[in-house]
């Protein structure tokens, strides 16, 4: 059983709930897809979690195992209405020295375009800043990622100096 305490409680807004991607449920998305489903109670389209959180999970679910008393600090965003899994959003582990955390997300192909990102960085965003330690929010994406660029501008970060093609953001407390 799980013993680990959920640091994104399940956030919520008008469309969208996010529940903590625990290490039984990254387990699972790796190894049991079927019993995803089943454990969640919604449904887990093909394209969930996409390829880069796919090939970034082994990685995840080893940090998670070094500190099985740490904090989860990523969730799946389930589309209320629909009951399925649409993508993730969340922190790289929790804030170092300075408070920093940089954010991480991305929404299913079907459902890019339609806000659901900002809303859910919002949320997120609105918690971070309620949680003791954390004083500023990074992020950073590719040049051509315009849609993640939009979101990020919509939240209200600072673009930063780019480091090659990779673009670099803020949002201090």
């Amino acid at each position: 059983t799980e013993t680990r305490t959920s640091i994104v409680h399940i956030l919520e807004t008008p469309r969208l709930k996010l529940l903590p991607f625990t290490l039984e449920l990254k387990k699972a998305t790796l190894a049991e897809r079927a019993r995803l489903a089943e454990m969640l109670e919604v449904e887990i389209p093909d394209a969930w979690p996409g390829a880069d959180l796919l090939e970034a999970l082994p990685f995840f679910i080893e940090v998670m195992e070094k500190d099985p008393a740490g904090l989860v600090w990523d969730g799946i965003i389930l589309h209320k209405a629909e009951q399925i899994a649409i993508g993730g959003i969340g922190f790289h582990g929790g804030p170092d020295e300075a408070g920093m955390v940089e954010i991480g997300y991305n929404i299913i192909p079907a459902y890019e375009g339609q806000g659901y990102a900002t809303e859910m960085a919002r949320r997120v965003i609105e918690w971070a800043f309620h949680t003791p330690g954390i004083q500023v929010i990074t992020a950073q994406c590719l040049a051509d990622n315009l849609g993640s660029i939009r979101v990020l501008e919509k939240v209200g970060m600072r673009r930063l100096a780019p480091e090659g093609n990779m673009l670099k953001w803020e949002l201090r407390k």
